[in-house]
């Protein structure tokens, strides 16, 4: 009786190795811990008892642990081939490697290199046994594979039990995306950012690759199914993709770098695409594939029920952590390039965020630059074969971004988890007025160095793009609140502070005008600190 709360638990979980993971650690057997002294069934004993890597929003991804330990994986291996208790390890490596079963045969896998096993020949025979029975690319990490965790059942747009992992990428992957993101970037607003400002830049902080087995399966055979109806057809998004693009221009620049981004299939016209999203949504997504139950949740439908996927960072940051409005918005009046929106106060900034860089199924690719699509015959045309992915662009007449969308959750591979910094103009500004500031109090200020120079310049650039290297007036009250000198009333006193640094009385404020009474306010002992 006193088990019957936690069985129905269980019962009524979408994923029943989680829930039965939450109470294993309700009990005090958490990652590492004891095992119960209470006999498994073996499918549990397969479990693994790791705590997720999204685990907890504080956390920092590389600081969180992958998946099994060599305690839990050689009590699996134990429990499966009822081995006696406290077999020697490297002996129940040893049997599991010679296991038949594929989760023997993963427990084993991992714990034979850390059973003093490396470099065996039993252990290279059953890592690529594995492989070729669960159908793994051949540059899976299969060590950090089978360190993942065991998720039973289908779950979300995942049809069947999967093995999840998430692999920390070296600097060579990292530097890849970075310029992906630095090239895609656009300083466009959009009804979608919901009143937060643009960042001038997106800083990787870090990059997780994804393996899902169960997941990556599904994918690959849709992806051979789109191959075989193209027929060696050459298909292409017009212009080429914007990341495509980039990373095609970065290997030309440098053909003898080593290439960071795993290779693409031009045979089924796939390609690297952005889906924007929250911390908690890429953990649902990394596990679970993506659900079209879900669609339009975040993101709207303007075209269709699918899943939809940027070429520019900038407009998959507009869906990542932040403001949120109502779903659907976007089909309003569409976006308009602008620094800032309509009037109002806005949101607090929120500097992290995630994006999903996606392997992604475009085949034959339907174009529509219409302004009220027929969404229902969009999404009908790809469902029925005539197409098999839809290319919304609104970057042609509205100058704001083309969006790819695909209307089935296998024809995209939620290929690396990356986790980036939002960096806004003001706040670099803000620490070199701090600097200037420091040499006025030392009595050795002389205006900006070209260093600063340098700097402001290139930040302006970004920050005046939308409107020809010039800001507004709310541009500025981001500049004046980010070194503490807003004025108190955003009306009538902003207005008048402009009016003061707009000295060409055009409505604008250029650069000259900009630097000017910035060295001005620092000369005059209008002070700001970092502490």
């Amino acid at each position: 009786d006193t088990l019957a709360p936690f069985e129905d638990r269980v019962r009524a979980a979408p994923n029943k190795a989680q829930a039965i993971e939450a109470i294993a650690q309700q009990w005090g057997y958490g990652p590492g811990g004891a095992p119960p002294a209470v006999a498994m069934p073996q499918a549990a004993a397969l479990q693994s008892t790791s705590t997720p890597l999204f685990a907890a929003a504080e956390s920092n991804l590389a600081e969180l642990p992958g998946g099994n330990t060599v305690e839990s994986s050689t009590a699996a291996i134990i429990t499966a081939l009822n081995m006696p208790p406290g077999s020697q390890p490297h002996k129940v490596a040893m049997a599991g490697l010679a296991s038949e079963d594929h989760e023997v045969l993963r427990h084993a896998i991992f714990i034979a290199p850390r059973s003093g096993l490396a470099g065996r020949p039993e252990l290279a025979a059953a890592t690529e046994k594995l492989r070729g029975a669960r159908g793994l690319p051949d540059d899976w990490d299969m060590d950090a594979y089978a360190s993942g965790r065991r998720l039973e059942g289908g779950c979300g747009g995942r049809q069947d039990s999967t093995v999840v992992a998430f692999v920390p990428q070296p600097a060579h992957v990292v530097e890849d995306l970075q310029h992906m993101f630095d090239a895609t970037y656009r300083k466009v607003y959009t009804r979608d950012r919901r009143g937060a400002p643009i960042p001038d830049r997106f800083r990787i902080k870090e990059v997780h690759r994804v393996m899902n087995d169960q997941v990556w399966r599904e994918y690959g055979q849709h992806r051979e199914k789109v191959k075989a109806r193209l027929a060696g057809q050459a298909h292409r998004v017009p212009d080429g993709a914007h990341t495509m693009n980039a990373l095609e221009s970065r290997r030309q620049k440098n053909p003898a770098k080593p290439g960071g981004l795993p290779p693409v299939d031009s045979a089924a016209n796939e390609v690297w695409l952005f889906h924007g999203t929250t911390r908690e949504a890429a953990q649902g997504i990394a596990e679970n594939d993506f659900r079209l139950d879900l669609t339009g949740s975040n993101a709207g439908t303007l075209y269709g029920k699918g899943i939809y996927l940027a070429e520019n960072a900038t407009k998959s940051d507009e869906y990542g952590e932040g403001p949120k409005g109502p779903a659907g918005e976007e089909q309003m009046e569409v976006g308009y390039e602008a620094p800032r929106p309509p009037p109002g106060p806005p949101p607090a900034l929120v500097k992290e965020s995630y994006i999903l860089v996606c392997r992604s199924i475009l085949g034959k690719v339907r174009y529509t630059d219409e302004q009220r699509p027929n969404a229902d015959d969009l999404q009908r045309r790809c469902l029925n074969g005539e197409f098999d992915s839809v290319l919304g662009d609104r970057l042609k007449k509205n100058g704001t971004f083309r969006e790819l969308i695909v209307y089935h959750d296998d024809h995209v591979y939620p290929e690396f988890v990356v986790k980036y910094e939002r960096v806004f103009f003001h706040e670099r500004f803000a620490q070199i007025y701090a600097n200037m500031c420091k040499r006025q109090r030392e009595g050795r200020f002389n205006g900006p160095t070209p260093e600063e120079k340098e700097v402001l310049q290139s930040l302006w650039n970004v920050f005046g793009m939308p409107n020809k290297g010039r800001i507004n007036k709310w541009q500025l009250l981001d500049l004046l609140t980010a070194i503490q000198q807003s004025p108190e009333n955003e009306q009538e006193d902003l207005d008048q502070t402009f009016k003061e640094w707009d000295t060409n009385q055009d409505g604008w404020i250029e650069y000259s005008e900009f630097l000017n009474e910035m060295t001005t306010r620092v000369k005059d002992g209008m002070e700001y600190y970092i502490e």
